[in-house]
């Protein structure tokens, strides 16, 4: 008796570890589990890109993040698929996907926050290798605690450009559920003139409550000293990496390239 009990107690746990298996198989990793940046990967990203930096979301895949070297000089690689769900407290909340939609997220952000009433020349390099076939794909983002300023869109449905949505509203503080409005401005690019090289860009901006931006590309106005709220209770920092909708993401892997990243304080705003 004892053996027969014996035999059907290890039955039923290598059924219930099969059931987990089959689960964990059919999901993707990304849902299942985030990965959490080892701290010397942070300092090697830090190091190439010329300013400290932080991994403080999960990220769906161990390879998500890659530091890589071409000519001799170091890039970091950021890719994301479909079902790549980010690691942020809202990416997978029902509550939030609501309103807003499941998101996908792979990105790292500035140890430094940007002071206030500061005037800021940002400059980084961009390369678009692979995907960006949806609306939403955000590249690059000035962040403020709950809501971002800035929102750097690569947008692709008809033609292709890149999109800046420069925040309007929350003077003094933006929650998670808050929804302000934001300005949009574009600049078409030929999409073959956008994959395979590397993009310039230049953001000047005033964080003071009343703020504004400009936004170069290779020389070229997106936006010049457009309006742009700073809530004047958030500080704000820099974030690169892609973050979408899973709706609209569809099936393709979107990868882009970053390197020598600057942030310049040119000293207070008026």
């Amino acid at each position: 008796m004892k053996l027969l009990m014996s035999f059907f107690m290890k039955k039923k746990v290598w059924l219930s570890l099969l059931a987990v298996w089959i689960w964990v198989g059919s999901s993707t990793a990304s849902w299942a589990e985030n990965y959490r940046v080892p701290a010397s990967v942070v300092r090697q990203i830090s190091s190439v890109l010329g300013e400290p930096m932080l991994a403080n979301e999960r990220l769906p895949r161990r390879d998500s993040i890659q530091v890589l070297s071409q000519g001799g000089e170091p890039f970091i690689r950021i890719s994301l698929s479909h079902g790549d769900a980010g690691g942020g407290p809202t990416d997978t909340d029902p509550r939030h996907a609501a309103i807003f939609g499941f998101r996908e997220r792979a990105e790292v952000r500035t140890e430094a926050e940007l002071q206030p009433n500061s005037v800021y020349r940002i400059a980084f390099e961009v390369r678009f290798v692979a995907g960006f076939e949806g609306d939403d794909s955000t590249v690059f983002q000035a962040h403020s605690s709950r809501k971002p300023p800035l929102l750097l869109y690569f947008r692709d449905f008809g033609r292709t450009h890149l999109q800046a949505a420069l925040m309007q509203g929350c003077l003094s503080t933006c929650g998670h559920n808050d929804q302000p409005e934001y300005q949009r401005h574009k600049t078409i690019f030929p999409r073959s003139a956008m994959f395979g090289r590397w993009h310039q860009v230049q953001i000047d901006m005033d964080t003071s409550n009343r703020g504004s931006m400009t936004i170069l590309v290779n020389g070229r106005a997106l936006t010049r000293n457009a309006p742009t709220i700073f809530p004047s209770q958030h500080r704000t920092y820099l974030k690169l990496g892609i973050y979408r909708s899973t709706d609209t993401a569809r099936s393709e892997t979107s990868v882009v390239d970053y390197r020598r990243l600057s942030i310049e304080r040119l000293g207070s705003a008026n």
